[in-house]
């Protein structure tokens, strides 16, 4: 179960383009309880693994073979059109691949997966939510990628990373996946952060001071 949710953890995405500021901070703040941008990032950390609303929770802290990741369910959090069978919340600590001596070798995924079934009401609906994603932040981005996942010949998940101005690597991707071993299909929500002076940052600057 964990592959999934780092499936979209351990791509390197690389953008060169440039514009507007970033809608990434609205988009948190529309759809996870705990804002990574609003405070200091221990602070987040503090409000997201003590949070009352999560059951099911993982802590992995980091050491020196591995890297940090969390998960926990939601009991109640669901800020999407349709109602999904769960909503589960990760954070994980990711290697990113940036050929900069200046820049770090690891950034943070946040992620939100809101599950249903896989029946055709459950698809149909979980797929309408991707697309009206896709269109509502399409336009906000200087530029979006899109990748399709597929077993042979049947379509398995799609993918839109949106890049940001003057970053390395895509802030935001929306995805759906699946079915799963469970007979589940999902939506997922990435938002990837780096850290400077406990600070949350868009990841990954092109330019150093």
């Amino acid at each position: 179960m964990r592959k999934l949710y780092l499936v979209l953890s351990f791509i390197s995405l690389v953008s060169f383009s440039a514009d507007s500021q970033s809608p990434v901070y609205k988009i948190v703040h529309s759809y996870f309880r705990s804002d990574p941008f609003q405070t200091e990032f221990s602070a987040f950390l503090t409000h997201l693994l003590n949070d009352p609303t999560l059951t099911e929770k993982i802590l992995n802290k980091r050491t020196d073979s591995s890297l940090f990741y969390f998960q926990g369910t939601y009991t109640n959090h669901n800020p999407f059109f349709f109602k999904p069978t769960k909503v589960k919340v990760v954070l994980t600590e990711t290697p990113v691949l940036v050929d900069s001596l200046h820049h770090p070798d690891t950034i943070f995924t946040y992620q939100l997966f809101a599950y249903d079934n896989d029946s055709k009401e459950g698809v149909h609906e979980l797929k309408k939510e991707f697309e009206k994603i896709c269109h509502r932040y399409k336009g906000d981005f200087p530029k979006n990628t899109y990748s399709e996942t597929r077993e042979g010949t049947e379509l398995k998940g799609e993918t839109y990373n949106f890049f940001d101005s003057f970053h390395a690597v895509a802030p935001f991707a929306v995805a759906w996946l699946g079915p799963n071993e469970d007979k589940e299909i999902c939506l997922v929500i990435v938002i990837r952060m780096g850290l400077s002076n406990n600070k949350a940052e868009l990841p990954v600057s092109f330019y150093t001071p």
